[in-house]
C-alpha cells in the first residue's frame, strides 16, 4: 500500500476537521448545541465536517423570522 498516495486525503480530511472546530467555536449555530456539533464533527470524520459546512456555513445565508415577521440571525 503506497502511503504517499493518501497524504494528501489525510490532510485534507484534518484541515476540514480542524477547521469546522475553529468555526464552532467563535461563532453561534443553530439546530443543535456546540457540543453535540463538536462529537458530530470529530466521530463521523469527514463525513461530519462536511455536514457541519453544509449545515451551518452555507446554510446561513437563509434568512428567518421570528413571530412577529422580524429577520433572525
Amino acid at each position: 500500500m503506497n502511503f504517499a498516495a493518501w497524504t494528501p486525503i489525510f490532510f485534507v480530511v484534518i484541515v476540514l476537521t480542524l477547521g469546522s472546530l475553529g468555526h464552532l467555536a467563535t461563532h453561534r449555530v443553530p439546530y443543535m448545541p456546540k457540543w453535540a456539533w463538536a462529537v458530530l464533527i470529530v466521530v463521523g470524520m469527514p463525513i461530519g465536517a462536511l455536514v457541519y459546512i453544509a449545515v451551518v456555513i452555507l446554510g446561513s445565508g437563509v434568512q428567518r423570522q421570528d413571530a412577529e415577521g422580524r429577520n433572525i440571525e
